[in-house]
């Protein structure tokens, strides 16, 4: 069956541009290596399939494009036998530089207007790939620092609470920086990160030197939470993308359990008892404020550790707080579902308006931060951790609540997305350019 016979789960995937069937020089390579750096970034395949698309089209050329997260099928001309390209996706690529995704963006901004030749593009795209981290390993270091400090702030934690897991959080920005450009110890780091931090803890605990319960350890394992993977598949779950969308919810997932598994290590490895893991702790144990305070904390860690751009940085808190804000306006005027509901609405208008200003901001690179704030990695980790202790029950209970969690984050972006799709007429009137997230 050919792709344009495809089922209705991939007809937005694959797309015929009744145009030329003359590529011009360098477009294979140049829509490949580019759809790579998208998609290793976490874009989700609807984004990057209508990028390309768009990209071809302004060459004048017609395109067929199949996106998957760990592959890209691309056929320029309408000839049936034109050639077929197929590469595969390093998602390692740009895991930790957001400078690197939004210069990425700007060159598929200039290539769906044709602004740029093929060549120029490659060349670019080769100059940002060799970027090095804007901060260097000491930046990085404490980016990571004050990472983990403002989510420990937005948990609640205690003064004491919050000073052990800036010592995790040290520990784990070392492996981190550490295994940087390894892909070799992509799948082994979250285990290794989630086995040191949790041992030390119940060794702590079970001398009488740390206090409180394993929630300690989330803020500096939080790095490795799919929460971002597992709302991307969602999305592309609910808009069809079924083949896509079931495999980044699957990888999600066994991400979630590798850490959980870390965590099983660590805990025998500590001898804490399983009565020990949950011990009664106040709920808001630093004050109203902590949460804003933390938003601002957190978002000044990504700008030192994923090496944001100065001039994104603005946006990137702007949504932040929005996220933060729409949560807590929406759980507390209806309830927790709605209130993840209604942050990830807000955070994505605001972001795609952000992404469709004279700013050039990317609509991803003001989102993605914002998905920390909404938290769904960190409750899927906390429900599978219930496990731990045999609390059964218990942990059948918050799996629902993360599933249900995931859901109205999905739904929120769905809807986000619809109620700003009007409004490309207004802002290509007002000469600004379109988004490239759908």
């Amino acid at each position: 069956m050919s792709a344009r016979e495809s089922s209705p789960t991939n007809t937005q995937d694959v797309t015929a541009r009744e145009t030329s069937d003359a590529a011009p020089p360098g477009l294979f390579e140049f829509l490949a290596k580019l759809g790579r750096a998208l998609t290793a970034s976490g874009v989700s395949v609807i984004t990057v399939g209508s990028i390309l698309r768009e990209i071809a089209t302004a060459y004048g050329v017609s395109s067929e494009i199949m996106s998957f997260p760990n592959m890209l099928l691309i056929k320029l001309g309408q000839d049936e036998i034109a050639p077929i390209t197929a590469t595969t996706v390093n998602r390692e690529l740009m895991a930790i530089k957001l400078s690197q995704i939004s210069e990425v963006y700007e060159v598929a901004h200039q290539a769906q207007r044709a602004a740029i030749s093929p060549e120029e593009g490659i060349q670019r795209l080769a100059q940002i790939f060799s970027e090095r981290p804007r901060f260097g390993p000491v930046g990085m270091f404490v980016g990571y620092l004050l990472f983990a400090l403002g989510l420990g702030m937005l948990l609640q934690l205690t003064p004491q609470e919050l000073l052990l897991s800036e010592v995790f959080g040290g520990l784990v920005a070392i492996l981190i920086i550490f295994s940087q450009n390894k892909p070799q110890f992509s799948l082994i780091l979250p285990v290794v990160a989630a086995a040191l931090v949790s041992a030390l803890f119940t060794f702590g605990a079970r001398q009488g030197l740390t206090v409180g319960s394993l929630i300690v350890v989330l803020p500096a394992l939080a790095w490795f939470l799919p929460g971002a993977t597992l709302t991307t598949g969602m999305f592309e779950l609910a808009s069809g993308n079924i083949i896509s969308g079931a495999s980044r919810t699957i990888y999600g997932i066994a991400v979630l359990f590798l850490l959980l598994f870390g965590v099983l290590i660590g805990v025998q490895l500590g001898g804490l008892p399983s009565e020990g893991f949950m011990i009664s702790r106040p709920l808001n144990a630093l004050g109203w404020w902590a949460p804003y305070v933390g938003a601002l904390v957190f978002g000044v860690g990504l700008f030192l550790f994923m090496s944001i751009r100065q001039k994104d940085i603005p946006w990137v808190l702007l949504t932040l707080y929005i996220a933060l804000i729409g949560q807590q306006v929406g759980g507390f005027l209806i309830g927790g579902y709605f209130g993840a509901f209604f942050g990830s609405l807000l955070m994505t208008i605001s972001g795609t308006l952000i992404g469709r200003s004279p700013h050039r901001t990317p609509e991803f690179v003001a989102i993605l931060p914002a998905f920390w704030i909404l938290v769904p990695g960190s409750l899927a980790f906390i429900s599978l951790v219930t496990l731990v202790g045999q609390n059964y029950l218990t942990a059948i209970a918050n799996i629902v609540l993360v599933v249900m969690t995931l859901i109205a984050i999905s739904l929120g972006l769905l809807v986000g997305a619809t109620i700003i799709e009007p409004f490309k007429g207004i802002t290509a009137k007002l000469g600004i350019d379109r988004s490239i997230l759908r």
